[in-house]
């Protein structure tokens, strides 16, 4: 079987090409992910994107967290997806409509220098924030739940915190944990653990969405921004819905011979 590796500022990714066949059954795929994603008995990633065709867009895009679990949607992810089914000659250069579980989401893709992909990634939904861990936490949802915490800097237990606010009693179905720290009103830090990942991902692009989106509902992030994380800089902006833009980059294409199951 053969598949591709692929990154968004670090947050990997493993696609597996099922455009014309299906070549994972549906209830297979999550024993499948996590074998897959395995850093030392297999390819190692922080997702699976599983390529598909649509009958109501261009593509399908289908998601599984490492640990198997089924996610909605993924903004770096997209963007690898994108950049995929364009190269593979699916779809043209430009604009590229792709069927995701919460919709079909519009995306732009084209080649200067590298490849860039523009991501439509909807209107965030909020909640009143919470006050967990001596932090104030502020939820939204932007295809996934997040929770979003502004701090001065990082002097604190990272993981420890996050895994905790991640299992709260208040994200039944679990949550994405943001910690940014604002430098100006166009330019902001972000690191993120991730549900599904269960550990830090060098970058997370619906967790970038969704602390500008708070940052400017709070007032203290302008409509534009370039966001920071340790896997490289995305650029988010608010219009009628928010959008993402960043690169994606190819890493490996090989085959896959003995996973266990």
């Amino acid at each position: 079987m053969r598949f591709v590796k692929m990154h968004g500022n670090g947050n990997d990714f493993i696609l597996i090409d099922e455009f014309e066949n299906v070549l994972i059954p549906e209830k297979k795929k999550s024993y499948f992910v996590r074998a897959v994603c395995d850093r030392r008995f297999g390819v190692g990633g922080d997702g699976v994107i599983f390529v598909q065709r649509s009958d109501v867009a261009d593509a399908k895009f289908l998601f599984y967290n490492r640990d198997g679990s089924f996610a909605e949607f993924c903004g770096n992810g997209m963007r690898c997806f994108s950049r995929y089914v364009v190269e593979r000659g699916y779809v043209d250069e430009g604009i590229v409509k792709v069927e995701t579980p919460v919709g079909i989401t519009e995306v732009e893709v084209w080649f200067e220098g590298s490849w860039w992909i523009k991501v439509k990634m909807g209107k965030p939904t909020f909640d009143k924030s919470l006050a967990l861990e001596k932090f104030e936490v502020y939820p939204v949802k932007i295809g996934v739940p997040h929770a979003v915490i502004f701090v001065d800097d990082f002097n604190f237990d990272f993981y420890g915190v996050s895994r905790r606010i991640r299992f709260d009693e208040n994200f039944p179905d679990g949550v994405n944990v943001n910690f940014a720290k604002v430098f100006d009103r166009r330019k902001v830090f972000v690191r993120t653990y991730e549900r599904g990942v269960e550990d830090e991902t060098l970058s997370c692009g619906s967790g970038s969405c969704a602390v500008v989106a708070v940052g400017n509902r709070l007032g203290i992030l302008d409509r534009v921004v370039d966001v920071k994380t340790k896997g490289g800089n995305l650029r988010v902006e608010i219009n009628d819905e928010i959008s993402l833009t960043g690169t994606a980059t190819k890493v490996f294409e090989g085959e896959l011979f003995e996973i266990r199951l």
